[in-house]
């Protein structure tokens, strides 16, 4: 599972023609564009196995340089509108804006129900003896 790329994907269906990073940039980051990066995970144990899991992230918008205030402005609108979800896959929750160096960091978590892998040793062979009757 792909969290960053199901985000990375979602940030394209909503903003075509945006440019969308996931790692970090020699030359630095293409003006607008959006970074987006993991920050923790979260595990909750719950009955029969079960987990809750909570995967957090943080997607950075480096606004157009000549339109900095207004463009983050309008950008944090269109991002409270619009990325309310990971399409087939879970809802987008506690977000969280602030602007840091200039450019607008938006947090916030994807969590998931989910099972972890059972890897118990599973019946290999079966022996059988017997037969079918007819009941006479």
């Amino acid at each position: 599972m792909d969290i960053i790329s199901r985000i990375g994907q979602q940030l394209k269906t909503i903003f075509p023609e945006a440019v969308v990073y996931r790692k970090n940039q020699k030359g630095g980051f293409k003006e607008p564009s959006f970074f987006v990066s993991k920050i923790t995970t979260t595990r909750q144990p719950e009955l029969f196995s079960r987990q809750k899991r909570g995967y957090h992230y943080q997607v950075v918008y480096f606004p157009d340089p000549d339109n900095a205030e207004p463009d983050m402005e309008w950008m944090e609108e269109r991002l409270l509108d619009r990325f309310t979800q990971l399409d087939q896959f879970s809802p987008i929750r506690d977000v969280d804006f602030s602007v840091v160096d200039g450019a607008l960091t938006m947090a916030f978590s994807v969590m998931i129900r989910a099972y972890p892998e059972d890897l118990t040793p599973k019946q290999q062979t079966m022996n059988y003896h017997g037969g079918i009757t007819d009941g006479k």
